[in-house]
């Protein structure tokens, strides 16, 4: 069941990239950069287990594209790639080394003669050498000690996010000098805990070298016309699994329904206005206080007395910024709850004594609570005129809560 998982989730990412590239000679650049960063320390885990900075290294082939699609010239004719990265995390004996192969599109900011700016954007999938269960510490009652074990990464595939801010700067016939900024990520969207991942922030520099540079005419430019700034609205059915904590070893059944209306404001952004209703099943039996079985939770996080579907409800509205990139959209979406039982139930103890009356918008703890916010990385892939695609990984600020895979209808 999980090599199968892992299966999809490669087939998947890379097959909603791969249509984009215009893959030839005349075309294809290589470049190499090494990296250092570091690592955030967003749970008290982490400020035990990162022991300094990272280090690694990043290549990549890259294609620039010449116009055959509208979204090419749409977008000022992007960059796109396949980067393959190998990241020392500082800490080999607990943390150990993150090796990723992801496609990405660069979009260009600044481009003359002088002087290159893109911005970089890709997604993909991760191995890491260590893991919760081949680093975990034990205390002599049994316990674990999760500062001293890998409590950030819970499986050996994770998904990979790439965002960052590139320069080249061209120095002699087909050579330039790189560097970038950025944010990288990788986790299992909660699918299989503990899973807080590993976000570094990181500077780059090397060269990238175009072999066709000297006899290369550059993308051609045509007269296009703009793409229709109509309504359109679209339906999307998700489902998926996740566990809650690391010492419970269940899967929960997740799901959600989310009915979005969208307009294009430009040839290549649309912003949309989408009513998400959301189901996750860790909410049920397993976290009911009054429940004396094996199937009880550990982790007193949520204060629940009885296994209510009311309880696995969640429902919110969510403004929706998304890329239109020719079959491909991929998207950001801010979350708001207006229906979340949850929130008068964390944290734990506070629940319990009855002293929770929340509004719409309070101030919360992440380590403690979900909160009222709710985010949403989202990719949508159109496989005919009205059928589509979509992943998507939903999240508390940094936290994530599960995937959704699924399938979607534009009326």
């Amino acid at each position: 069941m999980q090599k199968m998982k892992k299966i999809i989730i490669v087939s998947f990412l890379l097959s909603m990239f791969m249509g984009v590239y215009s893959q030839n000679a005349d075309n294809l650049s290589y470049k190499v950069e090494s990296q250092y960063g570091l690592i955030l320390k967003h749970t008290k885990h982490l400020k035990n287990l990162v022991k300094g900075p990272v280090n690694g290294v990043d290549a990549g082939f890259e294609w620039q594209t010449t116009g055959e699609k509208p979204w090419q010239e749409f977008l000022n004719f992007p960059i796109v790639g396949i980067g393959g990265s190998f990241v020392d995390l500082s800490n080999p004996d607990t943390l150990g080394k993150v090796i990723a192969l992801y496609p990405y599109i660069k979009i260009p900011v600044i481009r003359n003669s002088f002087l290159n700016i893109y911005v970089k954007a890709g997604t993909g999938v991760s191995y890491l050498t260590k893991t919760f269960k081949s680093t975990a510490v034990y205390r002599e009652d049994g316990s674990v000690d999760l500062d001293h074990s890998n409590a950030a990464i819970g499986s050996r595939i994770n998904v990979y996010f790439v965002g960052s801010l590139n320069a080249e700067i061209p120095v002699t016939n087909g050579f330039f000098v790189t560097g970038s900024a950025g944010w990288n990520h990788a986790s299992n969207g909660s699918f299989i805990q503990p899973n807080s991942g590993i976000n570094i922030l990181s500077a780059f520099v090397g060269i990238k070298y175009f072999p066709a540079y000297t006899g290369y005419l550059g993308p051609g430019h045509k007269l296009l016309k703009n793409i229709p700034r109509e309504f359109n609205m679209e339906l999307t059915l998700s489902g998926g699994a996740r566990q809650l904590y690391y010492r419970d070893n269940q899967f929960f059944p997740t799901g959600s329904v989310s009915l979005g209306v969208y307009r294009p404001l430009t040839n290549y952004y649309r912003m949309g206005l989408a009513t998400d209703l959301f189901y996750d099943g860790v909410f049920g039996e397993v976290n009911a206080s009054t429940v004396a079985s094996e199937n009880e939770t550990k982790y007193k996080r949520t204060y629940i007395t009885s296994d209510l579907l009311s309880n696995k409800i969640r429902m919110g509205i969510s403004w929706q910024h998304e890329m239109l990139i020719g079959r491909l959209i991929a998207g950001f979406h801010l979350g708001l709850y207006l229906y979340n039982p949850i929130k008068n139930l964390e944290p734990y103890d506070d629940a319990a004594a009855d002293t929770l009356h929340k509004p719409l918008i309070y101030a919360y703890n992440i380590e403690q609570e979900d909160g009222w916010f709710y985010t949403r990385a989202s990719m949508k892939y159109m496989l005919t005129r009205h059928v589509y695609a979509s992943l998507g990984l939903k999240t508390h600020l940094q936290k994530a809560e599960f995937i959704e895979w699924g399938m979607g209808y534009r009326f």
